[in-house]
Protein backbone atom coordinates (compact mmCIF):
# COMPACT_ATOMS: atom_id res chain seq x y z
CA UNK A 1 0.00 0.00 0.00
CA UNK A 2 2.79 2.40 0.97
CA UNK A 3 4.76 1.54 -2.17
CA UNK A 4 1.74 2.16 -4.35
CA UNK A 5 1.10 5.55 -2.74
CA UNK A 6 4.76 6.55 -3.12
CA UNK A 7 4.73 5.53 -6.75
CA UNK A 8 1.56 7.52 -7.38
CA UNK A 9 3.05 10.63 -5.77
CA UNK A 10 6.23 10.27 -7.82
CA UNK A 11 4.23 9.92 -10.99
CA UNK A 12 2.16 13.00 -10.15
CA UNK A 13 5.30 15.05 -9.51
CA UNK A 14 6.80 13.93 -12.79
CA UNK A 15 3.64 14.94 -14.63
CA UNK A 16 3.61 18.38 -12.97
CA UNK A 17 7.28 18.94 -13.86
CA UNK A 18 6.61 17.95 -17.46
CA UNK A 19 3.78 20.43 -17.67
CA UNK A 20 5.65 23.32 -16.04
CA UNK A 21 9.19 22.86 -17.35
CA UNK A 22 9.17 21.30 -20.79
CA UNK A 23 7.01 23.88 -22.63
CA UNK A 24 9.12 26.76 -21.30
CA UNK A 25 12.47 25.04 -21.37
CA UNK A 26 13.37 26.58 -24.72
CA UNK A 27 11.64 29.75 -25.88
CA UNK A 28 10.81 30.00 -29.57
CA UNK A 29 13.62 31.58 -31.58
CA UNK A 30 12.46 35.02 -32.80
CA UNK A 31 12.46 35.65 -36.57
CA UNK A 32 15.13 38.33 -36.29
CA UNK A 33 17.68 36.01 -34.65
CA UNK A 34 20.69 35.38 -36.95
CA UNK A 35 19.92 31.65 -37.13
CA UNK A 36 16.70 32.61 -38.93
CA UNK A 37 18.29 35.00 -41.42
CA UNK A 38 19.12 33.89 -44.95
CA UNK A 39 21.83 36.12 -46.43
CA UNK A 40 24.54 36.40 -43.77
CA UNK A 41 27.18 34.46 -45.68
CA UNK A 42 30.47 34.45 -43.77
CA UNK A 43 29.49 37.35 -41.53
CA UNK A 44 30.28 37.03 -37.82
CA UNK A 45 28.63 40.33 -36.84
CA UNK A 46 25.10 41.31 -37.73
CA UNK A 47 22.95 44.34 -37.03
CA UNK A 48 19.23 43.62 -37.32
CA UNK A 49 16.69 46.44 -37.68
CA UNK A 50 13.03 45.48 -37.38
CA UNK A 51 9.74 47.38 -37.35
CA UNK A 52 6.20 46.35 -36.54
CA UNK A 53 4.93 47.21 -40.06
CA UNK A 54 6.04 48.45 -43.46
CA UNK A 55 4.79 51.98 -42.85
CA UNK A 56 6.06 52.93 -39.37
CA UNK A 57 9.22 54.98 -38.87
CA UNK A 58 9.87 53.43 -35.44
CA UNK A 59 12.16 50.43 -35.27
CA UNK A 60 14.35 48.33 -32.99
CA UNK A 61 18.03 47.71 -33.64
CA UNK A 62 19.68 44.53 -32.31
CA UNK A 63 23.27 43.36 -32.50
CA UNK A 64 24.70 39.85 -32.62
CA UNK A 65 28.15 38.32 -32.84
CA UNK A 66 29.13 34.77 -33.68
CA UNK A 67 31.44 33.13 -31.15
CA UNK A 68 34.26 30.66 -31.74
CA UNK A 69 31.80 27.84 -31.03
CA UNK A 70 29.60 28.98 -33.93
CA UNK A 71 26.72 30.26 -31.78
CA UNK A 72 25.24 33.74 -32.06
CA UNK A 73 25.05 35.95 -28.96
CA UNK A 74 23.50 39.37 -28.46
CA UNK A 75 26.11 42.13 -28.04
CA UNK A 76 24.18 45.19 -26.84
CA UNK A 77 20.72 45.65 -25.38
CA UNK A 78 18.08 46.37 -28.05
CA UNK A 79 18.21 50.00 -29.21
CA UNK A 80 15.37 52.30 -30.15
CA UNK A 81 15.87 53.34 -33.76
CA UNK A 82 14.19 55.50 -36.38
CA UNK A 83 13.96 54.78 -40.08
CA UNK A 84 12.47 56.55 -43.09
CA UNK A 85 9.39 58.65 -42.53
CA UNK A 86 7.48 56.37 -44.90
CA UNK A 87 8.79 53.18 -43.34
CA UNK A 88 10.39 50.31 -45.25
CA UNK A 89 10.33 49.37 -48.93
CA UNK A 90 11.93 46.31 -50.48
CA UNK A 91 15.33 47.36 -51.77
CA UNK A 92 14.49 46.38 -55.34
CA UNK A 93 11.43 48.66 -55.28
CA UNK A 94 12.79 51.60 -53.33
CA UNK A 95 12.95 54.87 -55.32
CA UNK A 96 14.91 58.08 -54.82
CA UNK A 97 13.08 60.63 -52.69
CA UNK A 98 10.53 58.11 -51.42
CA UNK A 99 11.38 58.64 -47.75
CA UNK A 100 11.64 54.86 -47.33
CA UNK A 101 14.40 52.74 -45.85
CA UNK A 102 15.49 49.87 -48.11
CA UNK A 103 14.57 46.47 -46.67
CA UNK A 104 17.16 43.81 -47.29
CA UNK A 105 20.64 42.62 -46.30
CA UNK A 106 23.68 44.82 -46.88
CA UNK A 107 27.33 44.96 -45.96
CA UNK A 108 28.89 47.61 -43.71
CA UNK A 109 32.48 48.40 -44.64
CA UNK A 110 32.92 52.17 -44.33
CA UNK A 111 32.20 54.93 -41.84
CA UNK A 112 32.62 58.68 -41.57
CA UNK A 113 32.03 61.41 -39.05
CA UNK A 114 32.18 65.03 -38.06
CA UNK A 115 34.15 63.74 -35.07
CA UNK A 116 37.47 61.91 -35.21
CA UNK A 117 37.62 58.15 -35.55
CA UNK A 118 36.21 56.68 -32.30
CA UNK A 119 38.25 53.49 -32.71
CA UNK A 120 36.54 51.52 -35.46
CA UNK A 121 38.26 49.07 -37.81
CA UNK A 122 35.97 50.17 -40.64
CA UNK A 123 37.50 52.47 -43.22
CA UNK A 124 36.85 55.85 -41.57
CA UNK A 125 36.76 59.38 -43.01
CA UNK A 126 36.89 62.36 -40.66
CA UNK A 127 35.15 64.92 -42.85
CA UNK A 128 35.20 68.70 -42.87
CA UNK A 129 33.10 71.45 -44.46
CA UNK A 130 34.15 70.43 -47.99
CA UNK A 131 32.81 66.85 -48.02
CA UNK A 132 29.79 65.88 -50.11
CA UNK A 133 27.67 62.85 -50.93
CA UNK A 134 25.98 63.42 -54.32
CA UNK A 135 23.15 61.47 -55.89
CA UNK A 136 22.38 63.54 -58.94
CA UNK A 137 20.82 61.40 -61.71
CA UNK A 138 22.34 63.75 -64.30
CA UNK A 139 25.79 62.63 -63.17
CA UNK A 140 25.64 58.82 -63.06
CA UNK A 141 29.39 58.28 -62.68
CA UNK A 142 29.41 60.26 -59.40
CA UNK A 143 26.00 59.02 -58.22
CA UNK A 144 26.23 57.78 -54.63
CA UNK A 145 30.01 58.35 -54.64
CA UNK A 146 31.61 60.16 -51.67
CA UNK A 147 33.41 63.35 -52.74
CA UNK A 148 36.03 65.03 -50.55
CA UNK A 149 35.27 68.38 -52.18
CA UNK A 150 33.43 69.90 -55.10
CA UNK A 151 35.70 70.96 -57.92
CA UNK A 152 34.93 73.38 -60.73
CA UNK A 153 34.64 70.52 -63.22
CA UNK A 154 32.04 68.63 -61.16
CA UNK A 155 28.92 67.68 -63.10
CA UNK A 156 26.75 66.97 -60.05
CA UNK A 157 24.53 69.69 -58.64
CA UNK A 158 24.78 70.74 -54.98
CA UNK A 159 20.98 70.70 -54.83
CA UNK A 160 21.22 66.95 -55.45
CA UNK A 161 23.93 66.30 -52.88
CA UNK A 162 24.45 66.29 -49.14
CA UNK A 163 27.06 68.58 -47.69
CA UNK A 164 27.92 66.32 -44.76
CA UNK A 165 28.95 69.15 -42.46
CA UNK A 166 25.55 70.83 -42.82
CA UNK A 167 23.83 67.88 -41.13
CA UNK A 168 25.34 68.78 -37.78
CA UNK A 169 24.95 66.26 -34.99
CA UNK A 170 23.35 63.57 -37.14
CA UNK A 171 26.69 62.84 -38.76
CA UNK A 172 28.87 63.06 -35.71
CA UNK A 173 29.28 59.36 -36.43
CA UNK A 174 27.86 57.35 -39.32
CA UNK A 175 28.37 54.00 -41.03
CA UNK A 176 27.64 53.53 -44.71
CA UNK A 177 25.01 50.91 -45.50
CA UNK A 178 26.08 49.32 -48.77
CA UNK A 179 22.82 49.93 -50.59
CA UNK A 180 22.96 50.77 -54.31
CA UNK A 181 26.64 51.61 -54.17
CA UNK A 182 28.63 51.84 -57.41
CA UNK A 183 31.75 49.74 -57.99
CA UNK A 184 35.22 50.11 -59.48
CA UNK A 185 35.91 53.67 -58.32
CA UNK A 186 38.77 55.69 -59.70
CA UNK A 187 40.13 59.17 -58.97
CA UNK A 188 40.62 61.80 -61.66
CA UNK A 189 40.76 65.60 -61.74
CA UNK A 190 39.91 65.98 -58.08
CA UNK A 191 36.85 63.69 -58.09
CA UNK A 192 35.93 60.06 -57.57
CA UNK A 193 34.10 58.30 -60.40
CA UNK A 194 32.52 54.88 -60.86
CA UNK A 195 33.15 52.60 -63.81
CA UNK A 196 30.17 50.48 -62.75
CA UNK A 197 27.52 53.00 -61.82
CA UNK A 198 24.69 52.73 -59.31
CA UNK A 199 21.01 52.69 -60.33
CA UNK A 200 20.14 56.39 -60.43
CA UNK A 201 16.45 55.65 -59.84
CA UNK A 202 16.88 53.98 -56.45
CA UNK A 203 18.53 56.70 -54.39
CA UNK A 204 21.64 56.70 -52.26
CA UNK A 205 23.21 58.03 -49.12
CA UNK A 206 21.74 55.35 -46.87
CA UNK A 207 23.56 55.47 -43.54
CA UNK A 208 23.38 54.27 -39.96
CA UNK A 209 23.84 57.49 -38.01
CA UNK A 210 22.99 59.53 -34.91
CA UNK A 211 19.39 60.58 -34.29
CA UNK A 212 18.40 63.93 -35.75
CA UNK A 213 15.89 66.53 -34.52
CA UNK A 214 13.17 65.33 -36.90
CA UNK A 215 13.14 61.81 -35.46
CA UNK A 216 12.24 60.04 -38.68
CA UNK A 217 14.87 59.92 -41.42
CA UNK A 218 14.83 60.28 -45.20
CA UNK A 219 15.71 56.60 -45.57
CA UNK A 220 18.58 56.02 -43.16
CA UNK A 221 18.60 54.29 -39.77
CA UNK A 222 19.37 56.36 -36.68
CA UNK A 223 20.07 55.67 -33.01
CA UNK A 224 21.23 57.67 -30.00
CA UNK A 225 24.70 59.23 -30.08
CA UNK A 226 26.25 57.04 -27.39
CA UNK A 227 24.84 53.93 -29.06
CA UNK A 228 26.16 54.94 -32.47
CA UNK A 229 29.63 55.49 -31.03
CA UNK A 230 29.51 52.07 -29.34
CA UNK A 231 28.39 50.44 -32.59
CA UNK A 232 31.33 51.88 -34.50
CA UNK A 233 33.78 50.71 -31.87
CA UNK A 234 32.26 47.24 -32.02
CA UNK A 235 31.96 46.79 -35.79
CA UNK A 236 34.97 44.83 -36.99
CA UNK A 237 35.78 44.77 -40.70
CA UNK A 238 37.49 41.38 -40.31
CA UNK A 239 34.18 39.91 -39.10
CA UNK A 240 32.38 41.01 -42.26
CA UNK A 241 29.53 42.90 -40.60
CA UNK A 242 26.14 42.95 -42.25
CA UNK A 243 22.90 44.76 -41.57
CA UNK A 244 19.50 43.16 -42.14
CA UNK A 245 16.47 45.45 -42.24
CA UNK A 246 12.74 45.00 -42.63
CA UNK A 247 9.42 44.45 -40.89
CA UNK A 248 9.51 41.68 -38.27
CA UNK A 249 6.94 39.71 -40.26
CA UNK A 250 9.30 39.26 -43.22
CA UNK A 251 12.77 39.80 -41.75
CA UNK A 252 13.75 36.16 -42.13
CA UNK A 253 13.28 36.46 -45.91
CA UNK A 254 15.44 39.56 -46.28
Amino acid sequence: MRGTRTGAVAGLLAAVMALTIVPGAEAATPPYHPTKLRELGLSRQVVVVTASSWSTSYATLRTYEKGSDGSWRAKFAPMRARIGGNGFARAANRMQGSGETPAGTFGITRAFGRYADPGTTLSYTHFDTNDWWPYDPRSPRTYNVYQRRRVAAATWRTSWAENLWSYGGQYRYAAVINYNLPKDLYYANGQWFARRTADTRRGGGIFLHVNGPAGRTAGCVSVAYTEMKALLRWLDLAKRPRIVMGPTSVISSM
